[in-house]
């Protein structure tokens, strides 16, 4: 009897030990930041990113991690489901802060595939899949969500108003589950809440044994809305004498602070070496915001800049172009009282958000692992943010329930170079923005423009970013470039040298649009019953700002 009772004993532990030994996970998902942005992988080094660079050197530097999507919410849906956003129906364009629809709930994500795992799942900063509530993170797998429901520049605050907030309803919020609690969010003081939850979301797990998953999409550095750009960005007190108001620089560090206090957390709770980090971006800087925005780096799309109409001009969000003869790249925001002007940049040099030009396509990006992932090290290994969801249900030992896009990326992860590591991957790059297409305008259809097999990138359709004024250019034969050896696009390859390697692409482009039953654009429903509102007595303004005080 005592032998049983030993043998079972012996079973429950190594089952709790099993258990236990699930890998702790945190994704961070920078907005809009480009690879140049961050100080290890940057030659400006005006902005200091002490944390992220801490990160890299404890850690694998991946420095051929691509977007899949060219816009914020197809590359937030293909991270959690690990598909392309086509087959998700997050397309064309982003969910506005009134749409009617959101990731459908019949998609599996990652938290919702952790959850089953015995994970405790958490959620904090952009969410921008649907801002109705039957569409919130936490009807999609996480167990709780502080962070605000779309991209920065969805809404006023006190101190910066929206052009189109005409009415002054439109108020940018923050929640907390499904509840808004302050309402204009108060950006004075939001970085400090967010860091406070995660290292209270991090010490609760622990002290509960539940191994956890954090995903951190920041705000950051997302810029507010037009027309006021001397405003633009944003950061708290702690970092700009001028908050709300601040420089890109001063929203660069205080992500890379909020970042830092996370991680000091694991170290606090002695779960670092059980804890996978990952830290991305989900799209490159959004070029035309100029100051706003970040910078193209070693991306600068050259053979586009210097063969784009010469005299389209691209305009920071919601401004239209009135050249003059002065100033041929002027652009305009007519408000009811005020013209607001400022000057564009060509639609050569917009080759940023939006686009599928390298600045768009290559994220920086930093694994950490001590103790299975090599520190110090470095990859050009081609890698997706679809591989997310696959890598991180491998360690699981979980299985997709449907056909994704994404693979496993341990082994490149691990450096383990006795394992297979598939050379020949091909990556697709979707937008939209076409001259015709059964989507309205300035939609068009959403299509493959480009791929990659290995070094090669093959273009079919060149195009600046979002929905310039230049048409799509259909090559044939296909523009080509060798993006590890030429990452500025600026040298096209001789197709007749690489005639294989492009029946190859071409070929695999069929073969994967024939996989897709096309979902139905999700995006395009709108309505403004839908703008999330606090208080519709009070303009949709709260009054919560007291009891958020007490957050920790």
């Amino acid at each position: 009897m005592l032998s049983r009772i030993v043998l079972l004993g012996i079973a429950l532990t190594q089952c709790h030990d099993l258990a236990y030994a699930l890998p702790n996970i945190i994704v961070f998902f920078a907005d809009n930041l480009g690879y140049n942005d961050i100080g290890v992988f940057s030659t400006n080094k005006d902005t200091k990113t002490p944390n992220i660079d801490q990160l890299a050197a404890d850690g694998l530097i991946l420095k051929n991690w691509n977007s899949a999507a060219a816009l914020c919410s197809a590359s937030r849906a293909s991270l959690l489901t690990g598909k392309y956003p086509v087959r998700t129906g997050v397309f064309p364009g982003v969910f506005k802060p009134d749409a009617e629809n959101g990731l459908s709930p019949n998609e599996t994500t990652i938290a919702e595939y952790l959850k089953e795992e015995g994970y405790a799942t958490s959620i904090i900063g952009k969410w921008h899949l649907g801002q109705r509530e039957e569409y919130l993170p936490t009807n999609q797998g996480f167990d709780e969500w502080f962070g605000i429901p779309y991209h920065m520049s969805g809404g006023s605050i006190d101190s910066h108003l929206c052009g189109f907030d005409t009415n002054r309803t439109i108020w940018l919020p923050l929640f907390e589950g499904n509840d808004i609690v302050q309402q204009p969010v108060d950006l004075t003081n939001l970085a400090q809440k967010y860091a406070e939850k995660g290292r209270s979301f991090i010490r609760k797990s622990v002290a509960n044994e539940d191994p956890f998953f954090l995903y951190f999409p920041f705000s950051h550095v997302h810029q507010l809305c037009a027309p006021q750009q001397s405003t633009c960005q944003w950061a708290s007190n702690q970092f700009s004498s001028k908050s709300p108001n601040a420089t890109f620089v001063d929203a660069v560090e205080e992500m890379d602070w909020i970042l830092g206090e996370v991680i000091n957390q694991l170290d606090e709770s002695r779960v670092t070496n059980e804890t996978l980090v990952i830290f991305t971006s989900d799209n490159g800087p959004w070029l035309a915001e100029q100051s706003c925005s970040g910078s193209k780096g070693p991306f600068e799309g050259r053979w586009f800049l210097e063969n784009a109409p010469k005299n389209c001009t691209a305009c920071p969000h919601d401004y239209v172009a009135s050249p003059t003869n002065n100033r041929p790249h002027r652009c305009i925001y007519d408000s009811r009282d005020h013209l607001w002007e400022m000057d564009g940049v060509p639609c050569g040099a917009d080759v940023g958000l939006g686009s599928c030009w390298e600045a768009n396509n290559i994220m920086p990006a930093i694994a950490r692992w001590p103790g299975r992932i090599p520190a110090g090290a470095e990859t050009e290994e081609m890698v997706s943010t679809l591989d997310v969801l696959p890598t991180i249900l491998e360690l699981v030992n979980a299985s997709p329930r449907d056909d994704i896009d994404g693979i496993n990326i341990l082994p490149i992860l691990y450096q383990d170079i006795k394992r297979d590591v598939d050379n020949e991957r091909v990556l697709f790059f979707w937008r939209d923005g076409f001259r015709e297409g059964p989507l309205p305008a300035p939609f068009g259809r959403y299509d493959v423009v480009a791929a990659k097999l290995g070094r090669i990138k093959l273009w079919i359709y060149t195009k600046s970013s979002h929905y310039n004024a230049d048409e799509e250019v259909y090559h044939n034969p296909p523009l080509l470039f060798d993006v590890i050896a030429d990452p500025a696009e600026g040298n096209p390859l001789n197709p007749e040298d690489y005639s294989d390697t492009v029946k190859k692409i071409l070929t695999l482009i069929v073969e994967h649009k024939a996989t897709i039953p096309r979902a139905n654009p999700l995006t395009l429903a709108r309505d403004a019953k839908y703008y999330p509102c606090s208080n519709k007595n009070a303009n949709c303004r709260s009054d919560f700002t007291a009891s958020l005080d007490a957050v920790q």
